[in-house]
């Protein structure tokens, strides 16, 4: 089903065929090599994609958990079954766990239309993918590392998985109705792109959702100079950009940006502030 919503990255058209070991351009004759269902749209990647992707096989190579346990943990979150003792024992899972919270929160806030097609940029292992598709939408999911491989519903049919470059989509114009990203747009190296990406790809009157994206104020932007200062010393692109910057790259290309705040109670703040070393009393300017 997702194949006529693929474009070729060449030519920048199609159509795309199906073959034994890839995907190929009928117009140009770009092929594009799968592994099973997931196929590399990685073509001629630029440098800092390049860089985190190796960054983030480099980290499962040295801390990473075998798949087996993954799809388990994967399939407890699903079903609400993660104990203390999964978050406490591992910092991934503790944010994976806070991140579907947050996406939950946010669906219940801004709900999606009924029985979109979704494009997902920054999957990962499509934890997020599986409340889309639990939702009863169809989800092209795009992240540039192997996590796709982890996928825990890699075998539904409404999910199609991609390697892509969140700057350059492998998809057609106005192909789909909704695209969706949880911590995700932060990474991008050219952010101004990355939105009119999203501008493109989506239908008229169709809507981005972006979940759990650093995009501080003026004070937190001052103040929050060192966030993903670790993970940029192993390659990884984090960036930290100015609320406004934000909102400009997004008017730019089109699109009419709203915040959307969900409630923050005083002890998860608290939580968080004591996580990072900031004293309380300055919660309710942070807030």
């Amino acid at each position: 089903w997702a194949v006529p919503l693929l474009r070729c990255l060449e030519c920048l058209d199609g159509p795309l065929r199906i073959e034994p070991a890839s995907i190929r351009c009928e117009k140009c004759g770009t092929q594009y090599p799968r592994r099973g269902d997931v196929v590399d749209f990685l073509y001629c990647p630029n440098p800092i994609v390049v860089r985190e992707r190796n960054a983030v096989h480099e980290i499962d190579r040295t801390k990473g958990a075998p798949p087996e346990w993954t799809h388990d943990i994967l399939r407890r979150l699903d079903l609400d079954l993660i104990t203390q003792q999964d978050v406490e024992q591992s910092a991934h899972v503790r944010a994976i766990t806070e991140s579907r919270r947050h996406v939950l929160e946010f669906l219940q806030l801004v709900p999606l239309p009924s029985h979109a097609i979704v494009l997902e940029i920054g999957a990962d292992l499509c934890w997020s993918s599986s409340i889309l598709l639990n939702a009863g939408h169809h989800v092209i999911a795009t992240d540039i590392t192997d996590h796709l491989f982890l996928a825990k519903d890699g075998d539904r049919e409404e999910l199609c998985r991609v390697q892509a470059d969140m700057n350059k989509l492998p998809i057609a114009d106005g192909a789909v109705d909704i695209v969706f990203a949880t911590s995700c747009v932060h990474h991008s190296w050219n952010l101004g792109t990355t939105f009119s990406e999203i501008a493109r790809v989506l239908k008229p009157k169709g809507k981005a959702y972006l979940c759990g994206e650093p995009i501080p104020t003026p004070l937190r932007y001052l103040f929050g100079g060192s966030f993903g200062k670790d993970e940029r010393a192993l390659g990884i692109n984090e960036t930290w950009i100015p609320r406004a910057e934000w909102m400009k790259a997004s008017k730019r290309a089109g699109l009419r940006p709203t915040i959307v705040s969900p409630k923050l109670d005083a002890a998860l703040l608290g939580e968080r502030l004591a996580r990072r070393g900031i004293p309380s009393f300055l919660g309710r300017v942070l807030r």
